[in-house]
């Protein structure tokens, strides 16, 4: 979103604590002085760390960053984001006071419990595999990127969210344009990606770049809740292209699935909360004109356009012989993965499961191996079930059902619309759709390395409402 959009659509940061009332002119212009400054200071402060998160995510995934990978190693396989994300994490439980109330928090007791969990389960392992703990600690590195959620909610305790968030638009913009390209030429045009070609029924080929874009479906999704809850800027329509083309050329089925699910929860909610259901009308024939626009626009910009539209076309009902007679690779792989980490469950500790596995670290040594290994990072919950066994199986089951009651309870609730109500829109949606609809057995919104991506964004937010909600009296 551009920043026009984001100075109206920002989440105001609302003191948890209250602040002492001012009895004299002279001592009103002393606090004043001090409270400039502070301002000033803790300013910097959150501009400095949503920077340090900024270029985590930069440096970390090359398919997101524009620049490859092993320009940013330190030694052997450490690189600069690994440093960052040490440094910001230590750094954010250093000055936890800042965000005390928020730490405390009612809201963020399991997913501390979960983060507890984690590292007790690396303590048990390193002990159970004879691994050197320093060692074994930076090469599970994937497994720290839970802990974001501390710096997170130091950011968003500063009010630092909305600059992050400017921070990555030019880059979200330049990336997804290189996607496109990558996408049409097959020729890597952002670096450290995955092409493949794919070929469809009717003989059609495609390149399949595998790996995200930096961010640019949280703004598609953005400006669409813009949409659908303030005004509609026909301007925006030429970045809605432009974040929703490089999904559409993924080929991503449960991507598209997703995207319209979370359209429509905003729908529904933002009805329920004003309580006028006639608005449904008028947002449908918005969604009309972006669905038209948006179709226009690719037809118009892309080149051959009449062969993706056959790709997409082939693609949406691929498989439905598959379906329809229980067959198919997909199938058949994710059956034989569940069946292969539950009896991995099953042989082993079955509260605590198979931990931080060597076969993480090192690789796969055998065939067997190798379909474990593939199986954990190809589903969730039966992935969570072998590794953390039934306790962690258990804390990831309460994250789901606890998150998705609270969150609901907010936004159904809250009277505001701004960037922190979109951010929980978009963890609401999430987690009921994992528990719904997805079909890759995801479930619950953990995994092998812990929290997803997403949720180091949205837990803290999620808190911070929380308790700014309660303080307000929208919710007990």
């Amino acid at each position: 979103m551009l920043k026009a959009s984001i100075n109206n659509f920002r989440g105001k940061r609302t003191p948890v604590i209250s602040t002492p009332e001012v009895r004299s002119d002279r001592s009103s212009m002393l606090y004043s002085e001090n409270f400039m400054k502070e301002e000033l200071v803790l300013n910097l402060k959150a501009r400095i760390l949503a920077f340090g998160i900024f270029l985590y995510y930069f440096i970390e995934n090359g398919t997101m960053g524009l620049v490859p990978q092993k320009f940013y190693l330190v030694y052997r396989s450490v690189r600069i984001s690994d440093l960052l994300l040490y440094g910001m994490v230590i750094y954010s439980l250093f000055y936890w006071k800042e965000y005390k109330v928020l730490f405390k928090s009612k809201a963020f007791l399991i997913a501390k419990i979960f983060l507890l969990y984690l590292l007790f389960e690396f303590a048990v392992s390193f002990v159970r595999y004879g691994f050197n703990p320093v060692e074994y600690f930076f090469r599970l590195k994937g497994i720290w990127t839970s802990f974001l959620v501390f710096p997170y909610m130091l950011l968003v305790r500063r009010n630092g969210f909305p600059f992050l968030i400017k921070l990555i638009f030019p880059v979200a913009i330049i990336s997804n344009l290189l996607y496109i390209i990558t996408a049409l030429t097959g020729i890597p045009f952002l670096p450290d990606v995955s092409i493949i070609k794919q070929r469809l029924p009717g003989d059609i080929e495609v390149f399949r770049v595998f790996g995200g874009t930096f961010f640019g479906e949280l703004y598609f999704l953005g400006i669409i809740y813009y949409w659908i809850t303030k005004r509609f800027k026909a301007w925006q329509m030429g970045l809605v292209a432009l974040f929703i083309i490089p999904h559409v050329l993924a080929f991503g089925r449960l991507a598209w699935l997703g995207f319209v699910f979370t359209i429509l929860v905003m729908i529904v909610i933002n009805s329920l909360n004003k309580r006028n259901y006639q608005i449904l009308l008028r947002q449908a024939v918005l969604l009309v004109i972006m669905a038209v626009c948006v179709s226009y626009a690719f037809i118009k910009l892309i080149p051959e356009s009449d062969f993706y539209v056959d790709a997409l076309n082939s693609r949406l009902f691929q498989g439905q012989e598959d379906v329809k007679y229980d067959e198919g690779t997909y199938g058949t792989r994710v059956i034989m993965q569940n069946s292969a980490l539950v009896a991995v469950w099953m042989n082993s500790d079955i509260f605590l499961g198979i931990g931080f596995h060597p076969m993480w670290v090192l690789g796969p040594d055998s065939r067997e191996e190798a379909i474990i290994y593939g199986a954990l990072c190809d589903v969730s919950w039966p992935a969570v079930l072998a590794a953390y066994g039934l306790i962690g199986f258990a804390l990831a089951l309460i994250i789901q059902f606890y998150y998705i009651f609270i969150t609901f309870k907010i936004i159904r609730n809250t009277p505001y619309v701004n960037l922190y109500t979109y951010i929980l829109i978009l963890l609401f949606s999430k987690l009921v759709f994992d528990l719904t609809i997805g079909f890759s057995y995801v479930f619950v919104s953990t995994g092998l390395w812990g929290f997803f991506n997403s949720l180091n964004i949205y837990i803290p937010v999620l808190v911070y409402m929380y308790e700014d909600s309660k303080r307000k009296g929208i919710i007990k």
